[in-house]
Formats: C-alpha cells, structure tokens, sequence
C-alpha cells in the first residue's frame, strides 16, 4: 500500500489524467451497453410482432349519409355485442383492437393540465359543454393483446389485466405515459367522456419512458409518453333505460353503440393454416347473422417493420464494434500507464527485489495500483451515469476488474526484463 501511494503521489498529473479519461470511457461504455440493450428489446418486439405475418385492416364501410351510432335497438345492439364476442373467441384469425380516439376530459381548475392535445399543430382543443370545460386528450382505445404484443411496460403502477376490460360504473381505469408522471400519480382520478357517456378514468400505472408501439393503420411506430391507453371495454350487462338521453351523459345505451360501433374497425393477422379467404366466408356469416354493414379490406404495409428490422440489426453492429474499439483503446490506455508509472518507480522496484521481494510481489503491486484506478473511474462514472442515465452495467464492472490483472502483465514484464538484465551482470 505504501508503494501504491508513493507511485500516485509521484506521477499525480498522469494518475488524473489517467482517471479523467477512464471514467469517460466507461461512462461511454455503459451508455452504448444500454443503447443495444434497448436495441435489442425493440427488435425482440419487432420479431415477435412481425414474424413474417401479415396484417389487415378490417373497417365498416357506411353508405352515404348512414351514421357511425346505427344501432337504436337493444335486439340490434345484443346482436352486435353477440358478433363481438364471436369474432374474439374464434381460432381463424387474430383479432386486435387500436382505436386512435380522443379522450374528452374535464379540464382542471388549478394549474394541472393534460398535456397533449389531440390533434397535432392545434393549440387548444377545449370546448365546453354541460357547463363544463373539456379538453382532447391524444387516447388510443386498445384490446388486451395489443398491450401484451408490443410488450408493454410500466415504470410504476401495473398494466391493464383482463378484469380490467369489462364495464365497471365506478371508474374506467387507464394507462398514462411517461410524460404524465411531473402531473399525476397512480390512483389519480379525472372526470370525462367514454364512448359519449360521463365517466371516471383512474390511472392504474404509467409507462416506461420512451414506450411505443406500431400504429397498423398508419404504418409507422409512435411513441407513447404523451398518451392515455384506454381499454376497449365489454359490456356483459344490458344498458339502463334512460327516456330521452340520446345527447345526455348519462345515456349508458348511447356509449355501448358507439363503442360497439368502434369496435367494427379492427385488425387482423391469419393464423396458421388459414388464409385470408377464410376470414372473408367467416366474416360474411357472421354479418348475415346479426346485419353488421359492408366493410373493406386494407393491406397493413408491413414496409416499416421491415425496414426498422434491418437499421436495428445494423445500428447493434456497430454499437458493438464501437463498444469493442472503446474497450481495447482503454485497455491499451491503461496498460501503457502501469507501464510508464513502472519505469518511473523502476528504483523502487529494484529495492524490493534486493529485499527479498519476488516477481509476483512486485506484480501485485502494479495490479493493485490498476484496481485503485479501476475502482475510482467506476466509481465516478457511476454516478455520472446514475444522473444521466438512472442505470450502470454490472457487466461492464466485472469486465474492468478482470481485465486489470492483464493489464499489469506488460508492466510486470518490463520490470523482470530491465532489473533481470542487472542481476545477471551482478552474478557474473
């Protein structure tokens, strides 16, 4: 230890030269760790997602001047919700909804507000009505499998469970993104509109930073933290008779046709065996059955899946080539230093020796001056990154504590060479 601080204390402009540029190369190095960490999530989601299938669009198609809400009748209504359940408890296809709808809410008195307006460009969205100020929220409408697909996450709270997508009349319980977090916690409550009726929506969990899933209908992938995720509710139980509500907020028939309704525009993957003329006699039945409206078919380009695919494949590449040319140039960095540091300590070293000492003593002289080194710049870059990043690569500390004791070999070997070379012509 004595020698370890008398080998600091003589080269100190070097040992912090050596720390400042270590602890930035392991800062770098646990940011590009977790960059192909994250690389690599999003391509396990892309392929699970993705895996060679493909997917349609399916959407009711209206006659000129027909209305989204056509159902006014509970048998019209019972058939569409009869045809619902059908289409989701069949083994042809894959059933999933997204529905990009705006979530009307109650705007707030005090200084918290939502944060995203519903349509882009717009600076206020907020109307009022019954009295009240509302305001569009960016919503997506999502069945249960869209949430387990894309492998969604939750930084605090928990995700939609299947409980969660049958009609409750005290609360509609959502899912908020990251964005959210500055204004709202879980179990927060606020007041507005599902599917036309009066309601309130309690925030059971908020997603992780960043989180994004594949607009089908778009064709492209968006990322979630300015949203609300809203579950496509059922309704198991007949709506309550209300007289002449049609355009009031408590008409619970009113929100299950327009729900019912919504639900009519889906997406599809075949499952394996059919094809998607399968789909079309199955569908065709089921439209007889219970009167459902004409619909098209649209091909969802998987183009940008395709090719999100090939950039990540190549953007971890040369993640990993970089990480690897960062790692040797530290290594080398470091193995230089031990070395330039012995032959300033060279005197020193050659009175151990005299002294009895043995290589490997001198050895693990240099390999503990490394750990110090090591230690310290993981240290520092820890909580650099700890500020940055919030997360530090276990990994990325093992390997700098194994690789130390290769690091001391160079300096260990010029050592031997130099005072081997003296003791010889002592000898002789």
């Amino acid at each position: 230890m004595e020698q370890l601080f008398l080998n600091i204390k003589k080269t100190k402009a070097m040992f912090f030269l050596m720390t400042a540029l270590l602890t930035t190369v392991f800062f770098l190095l646990n940011f590009l760790f977790t960059e192909s960490g994250n690389v690599q999530v999003a391509d396990e989601r892309l392929r699970t997602m993705y895996d060679g299938k493909e997917y349609f669009f399916v959407a009711k198609e209206f006659e000129e001047g027909d209305s989204a809400i056509f159902y006014h009748s509970l048998d019209r209504l019972n058939d569409l919700k009869n045809a619902q359940h059908e289409l989701m408890n069949q083994q042809i296809f894959e059933y999933y909804l997204q529905i990009r709808q705006s979530l009307e809410l109650v705007e707030f008195e005090d200084n918290i507000s939502f944060i995203a307006n519903y349509r882009e460009g717009s600076e206020d969205n907020s109307y009022e009505m019954f009295g009240q100020v509302y305001f569009q929220a960016k919503a997506y409408y999502v069945s249960q499998n869209i949430i387990e697909k894309f492998g969604l996450r939750v930084s605090s709270g928990q995700l939609l469970e299947n409980e969660d997508y049958i009609y409750r009349h005290d609360y509609v319980p959502v899912i908020v993104g990251h964005n959210y977090t500055a204004n709202f916690s879980v179990g927060d409550t606020f007041q507005g509109f599902y599917w036309n009726k009066s309601v309130d929506f309690k925030i059971i969990g908020f997603l992780e930073e960043n989180e994004s899933m594949l607009i089908f209908s778009q064709d492209n992938f968006e990322v979630l933290d300015d949203y609300i995720l809203v579950p496509a509710l059922e309704f198991p139980n007949d709506p309550a008779d209300i007289p002449d509500e049609d355009s009031q907020p408590d008409d619970e028939r009113l929100m299950q046709e327009v729900a019912y309704s919504s639900y009519l525009n889906f997406i599809i993957t075949m499952s394996e065996g059919y094809e998607l003329n399968d789909f079309a006699a199955y569908y065709d039945s089921i439209r007889s059955r219970y009167n459902i409206p004409d619909y098209y078919i649209a091909d969802v380009s998987m183009f940008t899946v395709r090719m999100l695919q090939l950039s990540n494949a190549e953007y971890y590449d040369s993640i990993l080539f970089l990480v690897c040319c960062i790692a040797v140039f530290s290594f080398i960095c470091l193995c230089v230093y031990l070395s330039l540091n012995s032959l300033r300590s060279l005197n020193a070293y050659y009175t151990h020796i005299l002294l009895g000492a043995g290589y490997f003593r001198i050895y693990l002289m240099i390999l503990s001056e490394a750990f110090l080194i090591v230690a310290t710049c993981h240290l520092l870059a820890f909580f650099i990154s700890g500020t940055v990043s919030g997360t530090y690569s276990l990994p990325l500390v093992a390997a700098g504590f194994l690789l130390s004791p290769l690091a001391a070999i160079p300096a260990t070997a010029i050592v031997r060479r130099l005072t081997e070379k003296d003791f010889l012509w002592r000898k002789e």
